[in-house]
């Protein structure tokens, strides 16, 4: 059974007032990313440690946050020890609601949403453990098999969309941009890719060490740069974290102003998105977005509010996985004309002729938002694996006809 059409899980509401204790699998027969004792602590129950088996899944890189979070919920129903389909689905609830409260992607969210509904479409007849056993068995073929095929299809529909001799802008990093490009390139098509910067995390250089190595002509450009460079590209190609009800795409921020650059110059915008990367949410603002909770006691934060006291501390002298580091002031002298973000230290030289570059500082990157939502109108088509591509309002569509029954 295929896990992209099913109604919406029936199992939403809270679990009920016991504790759930999921141990581990036994030691004769453990699951690939399987430990020993796997147990947390979570509003007062123990529960299988199901962020850990999330994380060792995105260990692979190749694997996206909706197949993790799936992969952890499989490994969640290895380790259970429930001997009805309620127990199990009260269980799943859980873990699913672990998932979402404490990691910040919304991929996690739709592979939870993706996952519930299988569950609640497959329930059969069956006896229990035959029923158990054939969940996992699916799930673990979807993640292994189907879902790499996702991206497959994907590449094999865009690369129609690249013409030879084109120029394509990307933004940030994104597997399935990626193998589109690569596709394209070994059918001998003559491509040049611009890719930002994409900070914080300065994903946009390892996109262009990736093109680069295939001997694919690449430039990186400054996030602030994407306007100057528009009027030389043929087209936008970007990749998703999410797909929304309304139609509008959740991806790496800045994606948002690159799409609005792109409209109003006139250059087709197209999003590469998997089909499991679809959520039933509808944001309203760039504020709405889901967030995950803070820790107890700790108050929410909006992305770029102004904090109640002024961020102290300065960037520590060890690169940052977020960031490059300015080298020491003494060695990146800048001209005194080159222009400086405003409070920028002042420290002149012997000849009181001299500035030095400063970085922000990890409190500052802290502030600000990873994703942002790109509107529908701005998007001409958003290519999946589902089959042609589709406008937005089809995949708003979709998205409201999966989850209306």
């Amino acid at each position: 059974m295929a896990l992209t059409a099913s109604p919406q899980s029936s199992f939403d509401g809270q679990p009920g007032p016991s504790t759930v204790t999921v141990p581990a699998p036994a030691p004769q027969t453990p699951s690939k990313a399987s430990t020993s004792t796997s147990t947390i602590t979570y509003r007062g129950m123990k529960v299988f440690d199901v962020v850990s088996a999330y994380k060792r899944a995105l260990e692979d890189e190749k694997v996206p946050h909706p197949i993790a979070a799936i992969l952890a919920l499989v490994e969640l129903m290895e380790a259970s020890t429930a001997a009805t389909i309620t127990g199990l689905a009260q269980e799943l609830t859980i873990g699913r609601q672990l998932l979402v409260d404490t990691q910040a992607s919304l991929g996690v969210r739709a592979g939870c949403q993706l996952w519930e509904r299988f569950f609640a479409l497959s329930a059969g007849s069956e006896d229990f453990p035959a029923y158990k056993r054939s969940l996992i068995v699916q799930g673990r073929s979807f993640c292994s098999v189907t879902a790499p095929q996702c991206r497959q299809k994907i590449a094999e529909l865009a690369v129609g969309f690249l013409r030879d001799d084109c120029t394509i802008l990307t933004h940030s990093y994104s597997r399935t941009v990626i193998q589109t490009i690569l596709r394209a390139h070994k059918q001998h098509k003559r491509v040049k890719v611009y890719v930002t910067e994409a900070r914080p995390g300065c994903l946009g250089m390892r996109t262009h060490q990736v093109l680069t190595a295939a001997g694919i002509p690449c430039n990186v450009v400054l996030d602030s740069a994407v306007a100057y460079i528009m009027e030389r590209v043929d087209m936008v190609l970007v990749g998703s974290e999410a797909v929304v009800e309304s139609g509008g795409l959740v991806s790496s921020v800045g994606t948002y102003q690159v799409a609005l650059i792109a409209k109003a110059m006139q250059k087709p915008f197209y999003a590469l998105a998997e089909s499991y990367k679809f959520l039933r949410y509808y944001p309203l603002s760039q504020t709405d977005l889901p967030m995950p909770k803070p820790p107890t006691g700790e108050p929410s934060i909006v992305p770029l509010s102004f904090p109640s006291s002024a961020p102290t501390g300065s960037r520590p002298a060890q690169p940052h996985a977020s960031a490059p580091v300015a080298p020491p002031a003494s060695s990146t002298p800048v001209s005194s004309n080159t222009p400086q973000a405003p409070g920028t230290p002042v420290s002149a030289d012997s000849a009181g002729a001299s500035l030095h570059r400063v970085e922000m500082t990890l409190e500052m990157e802290k502030l600000h938002p990873l994703v942002d939502v790109t509107t529908p109108d701005l998007i001409d088509f958003i290519i999946t694996d589902l089959g042609a591509p589709l406008s937005p309002t089809s995949v708003s569509q979709y998205l409201v006809a999966q989850f209306s029954s």
